[in-house]
Order: C-alpha cells, then structure tokens, then sequence
C-alpha cells in the first residue's frame, strides 16, 4: 500500500486505544472489575477500530465505508456514555440512544450513495455523538458535586471531551467544507484533530484507569475494616471511624455504647453456631437500621456489639440506646427464638479520651447484666 509515512505514523493512536480498551475489558472480565470498565474498554477500541482503517484509506474508500465504519464511531461513543451513566449509578435511555444512531445512520446512507457529500456525513455523525454524549452530561454534573477529587477530574475530563466534539464539528463545518476535492486524511485539519483526539483520549482513559484502581484499594480497605459475618465495622474499622466522626463533628454530644446479648452461650449451645451467627447479623441490621447517619456502629467480637453516637444531650442518648434494646427485644429471630442485650453508656468529649470511655462503658453494661440484664445503663 503505496501511503505517506505520516498516515502509517498515525496508526500509533488506535493501536495505543485498543490496547488500553483490552485492558479494561480484561479487568473486568477476568478481575471483577466495575462494569463500566468494560464499557470504557469497548469505548476505546470501537472508534479505534474504524480510526486505524480510515487513516489507510483515500476519499473515493472512504466514501464506500463510511456509513459503516460509523457504526464503530457511534457504538464508541454510546459505550463511554453509558460507561459514565453507570459510573454514576444512573440508567441509560437506550430508547433516546437508538433513535438518534438509527436517524443518524439513515441520513449518511443517503448522503453516500443518494446525494454523496462527504463533509455533511462528517458533520452528521459529529453532531449525532453530542447529542449521545449530552444525555450523560446532567449525571455526570450531579457526580461532579457529591464525589471525591479524583472522580471530580474524571467528570470534568468527559466534559472536556463533550467540549472538544463541539469545537471538532464547528472547524469541520468552517474549515473543511472543500472534502469532495482533497485526500481527508493527508489534510492539516485531520492531522491536527488526530492529534487532539490522542491527548484527550489517553487523557481520559488514564483517569479512567486512576479511579478503577482508588475503587479497588477502596474496596480491600473496606474489606480490612468490616467483620465478615455481620459487615459491621470490626475492631480496627470501628477506631478509625471514630476519628472521622470526631473530625466531623460540629456540635451536640458524643456517646460510646457498649452492648452485649444476654446468654448467647446458651443460644449456641442449644441451636448451634449456625443458628447463633445469623442471630448475629440480624441483630447487626436492627443496630444498622436504628443509628443515625453519621454514627458509627461495629461488632467488637463474640457477642458484643459498640456504638459511637452523636446527639444533643444524654437524654437523646439514652432514648435511643432505649428504642435499640426494645427492638432487639420484640424480634422474633429464626426458630422463633427471642433474644434480649444489655447496653453500658459513657460520654466521651474527644477520640484520645477513647480508651477511657471504653473502659466505663465496659464497666456500667457489666452493671446492667449484673442488675438483672435486658436493660439500659448510662451511669
């Protein structure tokens, strides 16, 4: 194939994108993976596909493929689409997308082989991937104001993306509008727009790859923090995040809360230890269920559960552990088995007084079961 060095050169972008895109489909495949990975991955790799063989074609090959090959272009941009739609936990209009890639796909078979015009064909499926790239634009806005720094660039990169296809469509509608006369692809316009496309492409895919991996690690520390039967915070998980309580906290009380279930030992003994975890993690969901957000709950081992609780006063406070004991009380559990607990309460005025509360709450819930158990005590 007889082509200037420059077009062989450009091959470098696809090849580059369709390797970055295998690897995210393998990650998600192969290593659990977020699944918009895997769409992020075919992203990457459809445009690419069609890229790499349009920069090798001249005009009259490139008019025989092109509706074609635009199937690969809007099937790339859908992917990432509905990559940031399920990045941000929202559902895509499929009926919406099919829409505007079928109109699109009608009109560039009829400007190829009815009315040939190659510069309308470009502008048409410019314009058709805004429109496929704005339905993710208002989610990706809510994720911009609700994340963390690294997500925050991820939504501000599709942004710049969406920017760049803007800037794109208008320089090919002023600048390029002589395309039935030269080659495409050996234009300084192509070049220069190639160009961008590799930055931001690698760009996006880089952050990309950033936010799957900060998810990962994320993960393995949740893991690390959580007790495996009741996906309570353990031990560690629960000091940790009494620091961020403490870091957060603008005004009211804090109150540490110790509790235990009254004569598991015979539950086990009696039913198993089967019977005696899943009692367990019910109990874990009625204290999940009946905290506040922004207190802290964990399982401290065995039997024994702790609360770090944030409200205005001790007789918030007590109300509350109060409603907590009374629920435990009143669930029917597996086997029709009805467990009661018993709770000890300290306050506590900062996280380096921890130990010290731990202690007197350790202290009075041992009072609470030596004063006949299925009670409450905070002094």
């Amino acid at each position: 194939m007889n082509l200037p060095d420059t077009q062989y050169f450009l091959l470098v972008y696809p090849i580059c994108l369709i390797l970055i895109g295998a690897v995210f489909i393998a990650a998600h495949l192969w290593f659990k993976a977020p699944k918009y990975l895997l769409w992020m991955g075919l992203g990457c790799i459809l445009p690419s596909v069609a890229l790499g063989s349009q920069t090798l074609m001249t005009n009259a090959q490139l008019r025989l493929t092109a509706p074609w090959f635009a199937l690969f272009y809007l099937g790339g941009a859908w992917a990432v689409v509905h990559g940031m739609l399920l990045k941000a936990n929202s559902k895509s209009n499929i009926f919406v997308a099919t829409t505007l890639i079928v109109v699109g796909m009608a009109l560039l078979l009829y400007f190829t082989h009815f009315d040939e015009k190659l510069w309308l064909r470009i502008i048409i499926i410019n314009i058709v991937i805004l429109c496929l790239e704005v339905l993710a634009l208002p989610k990706v806005y809510d994720l911009f104001k609700k994340t963390y720094a690294l997500e925050k660039i991820l939504c501000f990169s599709y942004v710049l993306l969406f920017s760049y296809g803007v800037i794109r469509t208008l320089i090919v509608i002023v600048y390029l509008q002589n395309l039935q006369d030269v080659n495409l692809v050996t234009t300084q316009w192509w070049m220069m727009m190639v160009a961008v496309n590799l930055l931001l492409s690698l760009w996006f895919a880089i952050i990309v790859s950033a936010v799957a991996v900060k998810e990962r690690f994320n993960i393995i520390n949740e893991e690390r923090l959580r007790d495996p039967l009741t996906k309570l915070y353990n031990r560690i998980g629960f000091l940790e995040k009494t620091k961020d309580l403490f870091n957060e906290l603008q005004h009211g009380e804090v109150y540490l809360v110790m509790s235990d279930i009254d004569n598991f030992k015979n539950i086990n003994d009696a039913w198993g230890h089967v019977i005696g975890d899943e009692i367990l993690c019910e109990i874990a969901d009625i204290c999940r269920s009946n905290i506040r957000q922004g207190d802290v709950v964990g399982r401290f081992g065995g039997e024994e559960f702790i609360i770090l609780l944030c409200s205005p006063d001790e007789k918030s406070s007590f109300a509350l552990v109060e409603r907590l004991r009374k629920k435990i009380e009143d669930q029917l559990f597996i086997n029709n088995i009805r467990v009661t607990a018993s709770f000890g309460a300290a306050r506590i005025m900062t996280d380096s007084q921890l130990s010290i509360a731990l202690e007197l709450a350790d202290q009075r819930l041992y009072h609470a079961k030596n004063n006949g158990r299925n009670r409450v005590c905070f002094n």
